[in-house]
């Protein structure tokens, strides 16, 4: 992929995976051995997939900012993206948090993502919304 390429396909999946929340559509994004270390924490495409799911449950509402910072590497086919989340949960409370994502991509697919959050507001209830699960 190049740079317009990856850009757009990383938005497809944000629009349909975090702010649509849709698990059909994980399989179209992701790679089967795909992983991520979001905060330290190291979790597989399963687990990834449950991680969604309980967003799921728990959110209103996620709406995504559009792209502060984009780097894109065309030889090792990784993007770096940095971005808000404004969340909103299903008991009214809301928060925003700011992510810095590193993206391997291969074939179409996601192979690895590697993030970093920071709550930027209501930091106790939305400091492991970028990785909580089931």
């Amino acid at each position: 992929m190049n740079k317009t390429e990856a850009l757009q396909f990383l938005t497809d999946m944000y629009n349909d995976i975090v702010v649509g929340l849709n698990l059909e559509k994980i399989p179209v994004y992701f790679s089967e051995e795909y992983y991520q270390v979001t905060d330290g924490v190291k979790t597989n495409k399963e687990e990834f997939t449950k991680h969604i799911a309980t967003l799921k449950e728990m959110v209103e509402k996620i709406r995504v900012s559009p792209f502060y910072d984009t780097l894109f590497d065309e030889e090792l086919q990784t993007m770096t993206l940095r971005y808000t989340v404004d969340v909103t949960k299903k008991n009214g409370n809301s928060g925003q948090v700011e992510l810095i994502a590193i993206f391997e991509l291969e074939g179409h697919k996601i192979l690895r993502c590697n993030e970093i959050s920071c709550p930027l507001n209501n930091a106790d209830e939305f400091k492991e919304i970028a990785s909580v699960s089931n």
